[in-house]
C-alpha cells in the first residue's frame, strides 16, 4: 500500500454494490428523523464551533436532545463507514480477497471501537486526574464533534456515490471528493484547538493535555494520513 494516493482513481469505488445504496439512503432517513426534532442538528453544529454555546449547551441539555444526538452519533458511524470505504473499500477487498459487505462492515465496527476507545481514554484521564468536569464536558464535547462531522460529510457521501464523473467534461465526483477531504481535515483541526482551549479553562496538568492530544486528537490523524497516503 505504498503507492496508495489520495487523488489516485485506482482508489474510488469503481462500481458500487446495490446495497451500498440502501446504506446511504438509511442515513439520509436517520439524518431527515433528527433534523425535526429539538433542534438537535443546530445545537450539535454550534456547540462544537462554538465554545461558549457549547458551555451554555451543558446546562440547557435535556432528554430529547441528548437522545436524538445519540440517533446522530449512529449516523456518523455509517457515514465515516461510507466515506473509508469509498476511499480504501476496492483496494482493501482486492488486496485481502474479501467481501465487500465484510470490508465495510468490519470498517465499521473498527470505527465504533474508536469512538469508545475515545470514552474509555477520557474517562481514564478524569479519574487519574481527580478532575470530574473533564470526564463530563469532554465527553459531551466529544459527541458534539461526531455528530457534527456525520452532518457535515452526509452532503459529500451523497456525493461519492451518486453524482456522475463526466457532466460537460466536469468530474462532479472529484468535487465531492475535495469536499469530504475538507471537511475532515476542518473538524479534527477544530476539535483539536476547542480541546486545548477546555484544557487550559480547567487548568489541568501539562502531563494529561499532551496524554490526551496525543492518543485522541494526534494518533488518528496520523493513521489516517498513513491509511490515505501511504
Amino acid at each position: 500500500m505504498n503507492s496508495i494516493v489520495v487523488f489516485n482513481n485506482v482508489l474510488r469505488v469503481q462500481s458500487a454494490t446495490f446495497w451500498m445504496s440502501y446504506v446511504v439512503l438509511a442515513s439520509l432517513i436517520i439524518f431527515a428523523f433528527t433534523f425535526q426534532s429539538n433542534n438537535v442538528v443546530h445545537i450539535a453544529l454550534k456547540s462544537f464551533f462554538n465554545l461558549q454555546f457549547f458551555k451554555q449547551s451543558i446546562r440547557n441539555n435535556t432528554n430529547s436532545v441528548v437522545n436524538f444526538g445519540r440517533v446522530l452519533i449512529v449516523n456518523t458511524f455509517l457515514v465515516l463507514g461510507l466515506t473509508i470505504y469509498y476511499f480504501l473499500g476496492d483496494i482493501l477487498s482486492s488486496i485481502y480477497h474479501l467481501d465487500k459487505a465484510f470490508v465495510f462492515f468490519t470498517i465499521l465496527i473498527l470505527i465504533i471501537l474508536w469512538y469508545w476507545l475515545n470514552v474509555l481514554i477520557r474517562t481514564v484521564i478524569a479519574k487519574v486526574s481527580s478532575i470530574e468536569v473533564i470526564d463530563k464536558e469532554l465527553e459531551l464535547y466529544n459527541q458534539f464533534f461526531f455528530q457534527s462531522l456525520g452532518i457535515l460529510l452526509l452532503p459529500g457521501v451523497v456525493g461519492l456515490y451518486f453524482f456522475p464523473t463526466d457532466v460537460s467534461g466536469l468530474d462532479l465526483r472529484f468535487f465531492a471528493e475535495i469536499y469530504v477531504q475538507f471537511i475532515i481535515v476542518l473538524t479534527f483541526l477544530n476539535k483539536l484547538f476547542q480541546s486545548l482551549f477546555q484544557s487550559f479553562e480547567i487548568k489541568i496538568s501539562w502531563f494529561y493535555i499532551f496524554l490526551y492530544l496525543c492518543t485522541l486528537e494526534i494518533l488518528p490523524l496520523c493513521i489516517g494520513y498513513q491509511l490515505l497516503l501511504g
